[in-house]
């Protein structure tokens, strides 16, 4: 709480809507449960269209699309995306999609094409998306950031997932973790920098993401996370989590003890009565400035 007496405001969100049972029975509990305020949506993967029940089961969240390009098969025609696909015809994992996007292997015009039609098939069950991001954040890289901003600036979406970095590490200062990982703090400049260019074009998106090194694999510690985070800032800080109810090995990757850990964590009612406690709201998108 800060010297005025308002509360510090914290938008909570859940990645990965859609991907499996496991993940969405999860993301609908957390919901509920009344800490979580946001969650994203898989458009192209097996169990994205529940997404229709969250806006009436969950009028106080905030519901975005999260545009992917690393997993599963695309929504678009295969012959119209060739670049983005294995010769399995899903999408080529993350690391060799950023290779290949950096040595322009990838038409630009593909990866739009297939934007839209995760675009097209998430408004069809869940009408205009709150705010977009990317699974695996695999849209930060040089020109593929600004084209993903100009898509979702195209489409009409008001908000998106702002990488500007809230270092809260476990242990020392953030000035002290940044002079001990000048590359991480190096790469947080550039985007920061695509982030404001972002924001001069209209997007609206909160202060920055949390980054809390030291405290392991997911958010499961988000009240020793909030207490280590500097406040204030000028728009709600976002922390990302990744809850499930069983773990999937296949498709989590190397998220799967800490998907049970934040179950577990961000399922309890009493979560956001405690976050109060020490000064935080949890809120949605809506509270974007």
């Amino acid at each position: 709480m800060n010297r005025n007496g308002a509360f510090y405001q914290l938008i909570i969100t859940a990645d990965d809507y859609g991907m499996c049972p496991a993940v969405n029975r999860a993301i609908e509990e957390c919901l509920a449960a009344g800490a979580l305020r946001a969650t994203c949506v898989m458009a192209n993967m097996p169990d994205y269209a529940e997404a229709a029940l969250l806006r009436r089961m969950f009028p106080q969240a905030s519901i975005g699309i999260h545009w992917t390009l690393t997993l599963g098969e695309p929504a678009a025609q295969p012959e119209q995306v060739p670049d983005l696909l294995a010769p399995d015809g899903r999408f080529w994992p993350a690391p060799e999609l950023r290779r290949r996007w950096l040595a322009r292997q990838i038409a630009p015009a593909q990866i739009e094409t297939e934007l839209q039609a995760q675009y097209s098939r998430f408004v069809a069950v869940a009408g205009q998306p709150d705010f977009w991001n990317t699974h695996q954040n695999v849209h930060v890289l040089p020109g593929l950031f600004g084209l993903v901003v100009g898509v979702a600036r195209r489409l009409g979406i008001p908000a998106m997932r702002s990488h500007r970095r809230i270092t809260a590490p476990r242990h020392g200062s953030t000035l002290r973790y940044y002079l001990t990982h000048p590359l991480y703090w190096l790469k947080g400049q550039m985007i920061a920098h695509w982030v404001a260019d972002a924001a001069r074009q209209g997007m609206r998106m909160p202060a920055g993401v949390v980054s809390a090194p030291g405290f392991g694999p997911g958010k499961a510690a988000v009240e020793q996370i909030v207490a280590r985070i500097s406040w204030p800032y000028h728009a709600p800080a976002e922390l990302v989590i990744h809850p499930a109810t069983q773990v999937m090995p296949e498709l989590f990757g190397g998220l799967t003890e800490s998907r049970l850990r934040e179950y577990e964590v961000f399922r309890d009612p009493a979560l956001a009565q405690r976050l109060a406690a020490v000064g935080v709201q949890t809120v949605g998108f809506e509270a974007l400035p």
